[in-house]
């Protein structure tokens, strides 16, 4: 029962984002990435694959899900095939592009919902939250400046790494 720090800034910015617009950080995301179409890796009919505008590491990609979900377990019946449809293609553009570089993937879901101590409980994360799987491809390292400070140095524009990875012959 215990959320990482980057975790809770997440939940907490979309929360706030919501509070604020009355509507989803991440849903908003979507439809400006789809109109740009700048950082747009891979469309499938329910999910979208960009390098996010502020990207921690080169060849970061984030999946979304077009329809507002926060939790990935309870909203994925009847679309795992075009997750994997999703995942196979992207995961073969990292691995013939870059010539196959280890990596890790994030599952961001929202949390197990507790009680405080008077019982209330944090409801509006079924608004203002979006799940979405986060591949970080292992091409840096974190140095210095990213460890004493937070921040995160990407040598490479994410449009560049959107277009590259479109541009891969499969």
């Amino acid at each position: 029962p215990v959320n990482p720090i980057r975790v809770k800034d997440k939940i907490a910015g979309a929360k706030k984002y919501y509070e604020y617009h009355d509507r989803c950080l991440f849903c908003d995301l979507i439809r400006q990435e789809k109109a740009s179409g700048q950082r747009v890796v891979v469309e499938t009919d329910h999910f979208l694959a960009i390098t996010p505008f502020a990207s921690r590491f080169p060849f970061e990609i984030w999946v979304l899900p077009k329809i507002h979900a926060c939790d990935f377990a309870q909203s994925l019946a009847g679309y795992e095939r075009d997750l994997a449809k999703m995942m196979k293609e992207v995961l073969r553009r990292i691995k013939v592009g870059m010539e196959d570089p280890a990596y890790n993937y994030v599952v961001q879901t929202a949390p197990f919902c507790l009680e405080n101590a008077g019982g209330t409980k944090y409801r509006t994360i079924e608004q203002d939250y979006h799940w979405h799987l986060e591949i970080l491809p292992h091409i840096s390292r974190v140095a210095g400046f990213e460890k004493g400070t937070g921040f995160y140095i990407c040598s490479i524009p994410p449009e560049t790494t959107a277009k590259f990875l479109r541009e891969v012959k499969i």
